[in-house]
């Protein structure tokens, strides 16, 4: 791409297939194909997609101490430019958390115990505490967990999945949107859920679509995304980490994949085949010219952008209002 910064020479062409510096966290393939030698910003990092399951990954990997550190107080500024969420962050999130109660709506219909891992500010968490469900969260953003504790008065934790004291069963709802992207070891983190949700419980993940064609290929990677997952290799660490996965889909413009998925019986045994399809391998959209052109040429491109002018529009008039964050989550929730 143009005006990117100089990467290391010693890094292979982008296509090429290589031993990967660590096996895929997923399916444990050392043979990744390059994809990106660059990140959103033009920054050098180096991206292979596994050439058995599809996922594709920062290569090397960070270390889970590195990038605790990085949530915990870098990554709200470098992502959102705050330490603390600006009034357009808020609408935005309170848009979006009602749009997936609509489109939830038929696994959170009744008063259940939910807790969203990697809530944010808690807005999510505050639609469904208005809605009857009892709630828990947790972030690992001090300031963005203490926000939501402050303006909403919810249950938000402010410590890593690892160490979290929860009651073994104690909920029947589990969220976790737009944070398994961030987890170095995927299955691993998966496996140590199950044992807080119920035995008839769902588990509702949403991760971006990397694998999107209606994705820029030139903004799809960044530090904070050490993993992306295609349709596959999302169903590969579900079938790897003893989930049985009721339902795998895209949302209008492919951009994410959202699965339902309960924990596996013991009379079940997983599908032999998944993960495992060397007749029809995922072929992940290498970072090109070629595939930067075929992004700009496709009128999907432009409607998105029309739709997401729309979008700021509608942000634009709930903070002209003044309202307060517990004022405008209550006004998105009244129509939703």
């Amino acid at each position: 791409m143009s005006g990117s910064k100089q990467v290391p020479e010693n890094w292979p062409p982008i296509g090429v297939t290589v031993q990967a510096d660590v096996p895929c966290p997923v399916c444990e393939e050392v043979l990744g194909q390059v994809i990106a030698h660059h990140d959103r910003n033009g920054e050098p990092l180096k991206t292979v997609g596994c050439t058995r399951c599809g996922l594709m990954r920062t290569d090397p990997l960070p270390s889970g101490e590195d990038l605790r550190h990085f949530y915990e107080s870098e990554y709200r500024r470098s992502y959102k430019g705050s330490h603390r969420p600006k009034a357009k962050h808020i609408c935005r999130a309170a848009l979006l958390a009602a749009e997936r109660l609509r489109r939830l709506s038929s696994q959170m219909a009744d008063a259940a115990r939910v807790l969203d891992i990697g809530c944010a500010s808690g807005e999510w968490l505050y639609l469904l505490k208005e809605r009857g469900h009892t709630v828990t969260g947790v972030e690992l953003d001090p300031a963005f967990g203490e926000f939501g504790r402050l303006e909403y008065g919810v249950d938000i934790r402010t410590e890593p999945v690892e160490s979290l004291q929860l009651p073994v069963h104690g909920f029947d709802r589990i969220t976790m949107f737009h944070v398994l992207e961030h987890i170095p070891d995927p299955v691993e983190t998966l496996k140590s859920i199950q044992r807080w949700l119920s035995t008839d419980g769902l588990f509702i993940v949403e991760v971006p679509n990397v694998n999107s064609p209606h994705q820029n290929p030139a903004k799809r990677f960044h530090y904070a995304h050490v993993v992306g997952f295609t349709e596959e290799s999302l169903a590969t660490a579900f079938e790897r980490s003893g989930w049985e996965c009721l339902e795998l889909s895209l949302d209008r413009y492919e951009r994410n994949i959202l699965a339902i998925v309960r924990r596996r019986r013991a009379t079940e045994t997983p599908d032999p085949g998944l993960g495992r399809r060397p007749d029809a391998p995922p072929a992940p959209l290498v970072t090109s010219q070629a595939a930067l052109a075929r992004y700009y040429l496709r009128p999907t491109t432009y409607l998105r952008w029309l739709e997401r002018m729309g979008q700021f529009l509608a942000e634009f008039r709930l903070v002209s209002k003044g309202k307060t964050p517990r004022e405008v989550l209550q006004a998105v929730a009244s129509r939703s």
